[in-house]
């Protein structure tokens, strides 16, 4: 067998090595962990003997890193058990230790022990090198089809956006500014990132049930009856069934969305009238989002109006249409939302 001995003690080192020469094994010395790693990626051993505490890299932190690295070879412990319990030994992926100060006669026993099982180790370490290898192929590959899926769902997404803005008059500009102020409003209240992303991806969708609502009501430049004005309405619920069955969590936030944005907080939305925190959270902030685009956008039956007046309309509303926090929090992003509009 050709063995590494590992000690930053030299008289241990030496005399571990020297017997081991007896023996007649080939024997190479390392000082330190680092040293070790460097022979046993440059070289093939059988075994090796290492010392748990070294100064720089110890034991535990270098069989560690032989394991991640594959490096099939059995590792045997040098160590007192005063510096580390036995289960931390086994827990580190050693395959077995000696107790220090070393009994040439325990050494020789467990290189009998090791002679005897030496086939069984080898393939150990060669299935888990295989096993790890097939691993890292199977988790490139996921990782690709993960990469491949998500650029297919933006893409979707992205179609999505053009099907919701090709029969209305709201503009594309309109769907990204209500995604990014849906986005900064759940980042501002402390709502998690993942979260802020799905809602600036899913809140430009709310509208997408418009595509179900003849032309003649979506497009009409006067006043709605209130017949139209009820089949305006379905779009909240239109949009919903087009988006509900998806498994995707942006869609299925945006079905949630689609379905909930003109609730109002006091009840008195549609299209279930729920109230207050019976909304969703996604709904409450896209509807402060959505009425505050409108308000500031040109549309064909009216003309923008100022920032201060889109402004006035929310805080006028909290705790009617809107929920009195989180149009705090809006109104405190006030300059943040004037200099996004004006470099629009």
């Amino acid at each position: 067998m050709k063995i590494l001995v590992v000690d930053d003690d030299e008289e241990i080192r030496k005399s571990l090595s020297d017997y081991l020469h007896s023996k007649n094994y080939e024997v190479y010395k390392a000082s330190n962990g680092e040293k070790a790693c460097e022979l046993l990626s440059q070289n093939s051993f059988d075994l090796v003997f290492m010392d748990i505490k070294m100064t720089g890299m110890n034991g535990i932190e270098t069989i560690k890193l032989l394991r991640e690295r594959q490096i099939p070879v059995i590792v045997i412990a040098l160590t007192d058990f005063n510096e580390v319990r036995i289960e931390k030994i086994a827990e580190a992926g050693f395959d077995d230790f000696v107790e220090k100060p070393i009994n040439f006669k325990e050494i020789n026993l467990k290189l009998e022990l090791i002679k005897k099982y030496f086939h069984f180790y080898k393939s150990k370490y060669k299935y888990y090198s295989e096993y790890a290898k097939s691993l890292t192929e199977l988790t490139k590959k996921i990782k690709d089809y993960e990469k491949t899926k998500d650029d297919l769902i933006i893409e979707a997404i992205q179609l999505l956006y053009n099907i919701s803005e090709y029969r209305d008059y709201e503009t594309h500009d309109h769907t990204m500014r209500i995604g990014w102020l849906s986005g900064k409003l759940a980042q501002k209240i402390g709502l998690s990132h993942s979260f802020v992303s799905e809602i600036q991806f899913a809140a430009p969708l709310h509208d997408i049930g418009k595509i179900g609502i003849p032309d003649a009501i979506l497009l009409k430049p006067d006043k709605l009856t209130s017949d139209e004005w009820e089949i305006m309405k379905q779009h909240t619920i239109i949009g919903y069934k087009i988006l509900k069955n998806a498994k995707n969590p942006i869609l299925k936030l945006a079905a949630e969305i689609a379905l909930t944005h003109h609730e109002r907080w006091n009840g008195k939305g549609y299209p279930r009238g729920l109230k207050e925190n019976e909304i969703p959270i996604s709904g409450q902030i896209v509807a402060i989002a959505d009425s505050f685009d409108a308000i500031v956008s040109n549309r064909p039956y009216k003309n923008k109006q100022p920032y201060i007046e889109g402004f006035y309309e929310i805080e006028k509303n909290a705790g009617i249409l809107y929920n009195p926090e989180l149009v705090e929090k809006f109104l405190e992003m006030r300059h943040e939302i004037e200099n996004y509009y004006e470099q629009k």
